[in-house]
């Protein structure tokens, strides 16, 4: 059976009304630390440049040995793996290929996870210097050092209960159901590779992104959505605002740097047409395009 993300602690399918059972995912909260790298472990990568890097560059092996499966879960998965291994044993300093065999090995777990049928052998290591029985022994530590939890609680893994805290059930509100979802997991793919966000849990993350896209999305009901979350029982509402705050500012970034770059090229744009006419031309730089967002009430 082929392992959900949105259900890591489940051994059966979920039809609909299922995943938006409001108890469905209640043992998630209990045991989600357990999923997380080590407290110490975004301290040390904060620190220290030489650590990031390597982080950066496994990451960056991680995308390249999964691109051949087209499954951005399984690449999200594997960086969960080495994330949670890195924080538990001490980084490889002098030997980056040992690096590398630990990206692999993590992407061919993340494979089996998500796809039981697939061996050592349908992974893409042409010109590496690894064979099956490298990777497997790898494996093998790495395994240990997770203590076996494979079936990572992440960020997907709380989607449809705080989804559910919306209260959307009715055409045309189901469109925005899947709106929401869509654009929360996209999201939450993009702020794994930041590592401001591997101190909050997975479920503070799961909120705070529903209720980034949710802003957009519906900002007429976002004051109820945001009470709704932040009542949660299980989630801690500091934890929680931080979070948000923080994609916020990584939000506020990107679209700075976005419209440094449209002011350069309307720059280039006046220079270019000055030189063809003696008419002083004025170009207004446009603002970067944003997700649309809806003013219908949610």
């Amino acid at each position: 059976m082929e392992f959900h993300l949105e259900h890591p602690l489940s051994h059966h399918n979920f039809n609909e009304d299922e995943t938006n059972d409001e108890t469905l995912p209640l043992s998630h909260f209990f045991v989600e630390f357990q999923h997380m790298p080590s407290s110490h472990y975004f301290h040390s990568l904060k620190s220290s440049a030489f650590l990031l890097s390597n982080r950066n560059n496994s990451i960056s092996s991680i995308i390249q040995y999964s691109r051949k499966f087209n499954d951005p879960s399984l690449t999200y998965l594997a960086v969960n793996y080495l994330d949670r291994f890195l924080s538990s044993e001490d980084m490889p300093q002098s030997k980056p290929w040992i690096l590398k065999l630990i990206s692999l090995s993590c992407v061919s777990l993340s494979a089996k996870m998500r796809k039981p049928d697939i061996s050592v052998h349908d992974l893409p290591v042409e010109g590496e210097i690894f064979d099956s029985q490298m990777i497997e022994r790898m494996e093998n530590v790495i395994l240990g050092a997770l203590k076996w939890r494979m079936r990572s609680v992440t960020p997907f893994s709380f989607f449809a209960f705080f989804i559910s805290l919306f209260d959307l059930k009715e055409d045309p509100l189901v469109v925005l159901k899947h709106s929401l979802t869509s654009q929360a997991t996209d999201l939450t793919f993009t702020l794994q590779h930041d590592i401001k966000f591997l101190e909050f849990k997975p479920s503070v993350i799961a909120g705070a992104t529903l209720l980034f896209v949710a802003s957009e999305l519906c900002p007429l009901q976002f004051p109820c959505f945001s009470n709704r979350i932040c009542q949660c029982t299980y989630v801690n509402k500091d934890e929680l605002m931080e979070c948000y705050k923080a994609i916020q500012e990584r939000d506020i970034v990107e679209e700075n740097e976005g419209s440094n770059e449209t002011e350069v090229n309307v720059l280039d744009q006046q220079f270019s047409s000055c030189e063809e006419s003696d008419k002083s031309i004025t170009i207004t730089a446009s603002s970067p395009k944003r997700r649309k967002t809806s003013t219908r009430p949610c």
